[in-house]
């Protein structure tokens, strides 16, 4: 199977210790969809000080959703099953197992707020990758172009999966825009 980034693309961009793979499972309540098991178990999932990926944070933190927000409140019936991939921009990444998609998590008046930000996992590691080389690039930049490459980045993700920017409070918008502010 291929997907739109490759191992060693992201390997290039976070390093070989800034990728977490994924071992697959058979037993029922591990499932997650063969595409998505696919990918984090070859491809992997980036780790880094701006998105750690569930291997990062500490063990003993349940990766279930339910399980991870039950003292914070109400979580819908529809998140119950879903697994925590990271943290992105002070956000917690959710996947729901069957479909692959990725959301977004945030506290609700009365219980989680979800928000679809991924069409599926290829998306968001598609995503962190290309951001993780414009973070480089712009290192060594003297800032006169920056709005005009995080403008060209934001066009090449959202060519791809136009979910990340289609909220314009999204983390990816936020991130873009602080970006740009010289705040990353």
């Amino acid at each position: 199977m291929n997907f739109a980034v490759t191992p060693d693309e992201v390997r290039t961009a976070f390093g070989l210790s800034g990728v977490v793979y994924f071992p697959r499972y058979d037993a029922a309540h591990n499932r997650v969809n063969e595409r998505t098991a696919l990918l984090l178990s070859s491809v992997g999932l980036p780790d880094t000080e701006w998105f750690m990926s569930k291997a990062s944070l500490s063990a003993t933190d349940s990766i279930n959703v339910a399980q991870w927000y039950n003292t914070w409140g109400t979580v819908p019936k529809e998140c119950h099953d879903w697994l925590v991939l990271g943290l992105f921009a002070d956000t917690t990444l959710a996947l729901a197992p069957d479909t692959g998609t990725v959301y977004a998590l945030g506290d609700g008046e009365t219980q989680l707020v979800h928000t679809l930000i991924h069409r599926d996992v290829e998306s968001l590691v598609y995503a962190l990758t290309k951001f993780a080389s414009l973070r480089r690039e712009l290192e060594g930049a003297d800032g006169c172009d920056v709005e005009e490459r995080v403008d060209g980045l934001r066009a090449e993700i959202s060519e791809f999966d136009p979910l990340p920017f289609e909220d314009k409070n999204s983390q990816w918008n936020l991130a873009f825009e602080e970006v740009i502010d010289g705040i990353w």
